[in-house]
């Protein structure tokens, strides 16, 4: 990936390059006036169908949910996790590998109540795709 290299603080000898995912990087720097932007997880976006598509199945899986919550294993794990998920889905950047933590335990969550596992797995698999 090609860096664009910025010019040197004055007065202080470093070297700044900003990566094309908005990251940058600053080597050898010393002074008494530093900064440095740090943007962590800077990657791609995520194609607008694909991510509709998730929340779409979110919405499915939360209706699942609701109407067997008696048959799942954990009903409160399932309930956090889809929480977080539903707030990385909301966001222009959700990050991959909180979203397949959170997916991970919402499956055991889930146990074997088939109505709501087969939802579940097909947004595991709408979420794989958004990093594909």
């Amino acid at each position: 990936m090609a860096a664009a290299r910025q010019e040197p603080q004055p007065g202080v000898s470093n070297v700044s390059y900003t990566f094309g995912s908005g990251n940058t990087s600053v080597s050898g720097a010393a002074g008494h006036d530093v900064r440095q932007e740090v943007r962590v997880g800077g990657g791609p976006a995520v194609e607008p169908t694909k991510l509709e598509e998730a929340r779409a199945l979110l919405d499915q899986l939360r209706t699942a949910l609701g109407e067997h919550s008696d048959d799942v294993k954990d009903p409160a794990q399932c309930d956090a996790a889809v929480t977080v998920i539903g707030e990385q889905l909301e966001s222009d950047q959700p990050e991959q590998s909180k979203l397949k933590l959170f997916l991970t335990g919402l499956l055991s969550a889930i146990g074997g109540v088939t109505d709501v596992l087969g939802v579940a797995e097909k947004l595991r698999d709408a979420i794989q795709a958004l990093f594909a």
